[in-house]
């Protein structure tokens, strides 16, 4: 009699998250059996938070399509004739909210088809910035079936073995190593579904995370539902980008969504954990580039809509926020080489430099906070969303979850970001640093030519480049890497890890190899501490 042998069966995902497979009746002569493997019964959902302006959003009473990312075309075509007016009623915090209707993704290890694309809600996001990484991810998690008949072994051997280039991605604590028993823990006993949380980006941050609190909850709902998988869920594991990390942490924090025991961790990329001066830069210049056409491309575009937007002022520099061990981080320089005339903040930058209106140097002109007209005093609602992102950073301060790992880009040859902010002038003036930081609004936003009140003559200022300081800014064009490290300075026992990282932009970090695989090594070490259920 010949000896029995295997032959692994082909298997599909069904929409419930289970497995199927088919196979034929054969002659009782035939001693090859059907393999068919099975997905672990206990089930930690990744749920990926995108960044700012990541989000599908949609005019809550019409149902009209106000921003789209399906792809760059279609958001380019979508805003590059869209006048300050336009923006701002379009745009309307109150007026939005997320669509899912944005398209699908693409079939993945637990995504067979479309109607499980928008279960997992898929069409909340930017397939263009987030589709890919979204795909590897659940093909790395969750492809038991196909990569047990291939012969591989569990996605995180790569970095036991050794085959990864690089496992410590410039790690920052001591570098803890998945060995194999591991990483085979991982891979046997939990079954890892990818889903995807839109949100609106137009709020407050401490909104959007008592929203997506409430995700997390029907999410874990959802899977223990599905018991003829018999399926057991507890907690989920949040991948983030950018702006998605405050709205994050606001979720597992006591005074928002209150959801840290529904989390098993969290993975934060990019984070402007303290924010960002490019915030200031983009009210006084625009966006540069291609992405000016479709974010803003020059001060009226972008006041009008970040003016009356909480959730965008929220990456404004706050009270934590330190470039090069100093709080002041904007700066105003008369003549090359000499001393900073000006340098704010001292210690408020809400008081000291977001509520001027009668200076220069300021955040916000206000005759452009209200191009559309709408609203009875635009300074006066200004300062109260001024003064809610101030009691937003107060609340979050340094919070993070207790299982919390980071990674940023701190990359200052390819990919600086702002981390000081420096008015510059070409031209010395005889003007003291009083007379200076008083001085009256004058001409233009960004040059902008002040009248000095010593002699009458006029100064020219501009915004000198990142790269053009004469010093390193290291970032990732976006995120400086003072507030990219600040879970790591500031965050204590809770960050288990910090990657400081180079190579990539901001926006397409989850495109980087290194970035998607010390995401994917820092998923395995919190399902080390995941119960087996």
């Amino acid at each position: 009699m010949s000896e029995e042998t295997t032959q692994p069966l082909p298997q599909e995902s069904t929409a419930d998250g289970g497995i199927s497979a088919s196979t034929r009746l054969t002659p009782t002569e035939q001693k090859v059996r059907g393999l068919m493997c099975i997905r672990p019964t206990t089930v930690v959902p990744v749920i990926f938070v995108p960044g700012i302006m990541g989000s599908n959003l949609r005019d809550a009473s019409t149902m009209e399509k106000v921003w789209n990312t399906n792809s760059t075309t279609s958001i380019l075509f979508q805003w590059i004739f869209r006048s300050a007016s336009t923006r701002q009623t379009k745009l309307a915090p109150d007026k939005a909210e997320v669509d899912d209707r944005g398209r699908w993704f693409g079939k993945s290890a637990s995504v067979p088809d479309e109607k499980t694309a928008k279960l997992r809600r898929q069409g909340t996001t930017s397939r263009a910035f987030y589709g890919e990484f979204a795909r590897w991810l659940d093909d790395q998690l969750n492809d038991h079936g196909q990569a047990t008949h291939a012969g591989h072994p569990s996605p995180w051997q790569r970095y036991v073995d050794g085959t990864q280039k690089d496992t410590t991605w410039n790690a920052q604590k001591p570098f803890q190593k998945l060995d194999k028993e591991a990483s085979n823990n991982a891979w046997d006993h939990f079954f890892c579904p990818v889903h995807i949380h839109g949100y609106n980006w137009l709020k407050s941050n401490g909104e959007a995370g008592k929203v997506l609190a409430e995700d997390i909850q029907k999410i874990i709902d959802y899977w223990n539902a599905q018991t003829d998988c018999g399926y057991h869920c507890e907690q989920v594991i949040l991948v983030t980008h950018s702006m998605g990390g405050l709205t994050s942490r606001a979720a597992v924090h006591a005074a928002y969504g209150n959801a840290a025991d529904k989390v098993l961790g969290i993975v934060h990329g990019e984070q402007p954990a303290n924010g960002a001066a490019a915030a200031y830069h983009h009210c006084r210049n625009g966006y540069g580039g291609i992405s000016g056409w479709v974010l803003g491309r020059n001060a009226a575009q972008v006041s009008a809509v970040f003016a009356n937007a909480p959730g965008a002022m929220e990456l404004l520099p706050n009270q934590q926020y330190e470039a090069n061990g100093k709080k002041a981080w904007l700066k105003a320089q008369l003549g090359e080489g000499s001393t900073p005339a000006m340098e704010l903040p001292q210690s408020d930058p809400y008081v000291e430099i977001y509520l001027k209106n009668d200076v220069w140097w300021r955040l916000m002109d206000p005759a452009l906070i209200d191009p559309a007209k709408k609203l009875p005093n635009p300074w006066t609602i200004f300062q109260k969303n001024i003064t809610s992102v101030s009691d937003f950073h107060c609340a979050l301060g340094t919070y993070y979850h207790p299982r919390t790992y980071v990674h940023y880009g701190a990359d200052a040859k390819k990919h600086p970001a702002y981390g000081n902010l420096l008015w510059k002038s070409r031209t010395t003036a005889s003007i003291t640093s009083a007379q200076l930081l008083a001085a009256p609004p004058g001409d233009g936003s960004n040059p902008v030519t002040v009248n000095s009140p010593a002699d009458a003559s006029k100064i020219r200022f501009e915004i000198v480049a990142p790269g053009d300081m004469g010093y390193p800014q290291p970032g990732d064009e976006t995120v400086p890497d003072c507030s990219g490290e600040a879970p790591f300075v500031q965050g204590g026992g809770s960050i288990q890890q910090s990657f400081r990282m180079q190579g990539f932009e901001h926006q397409a970090a989850y495109n980087n190899e290194d970035v998607r695989h010390c995401t994917l090594y820092a998923i395995g070490r919190l399902l080390q501490r995941a119960k087996v259920l």
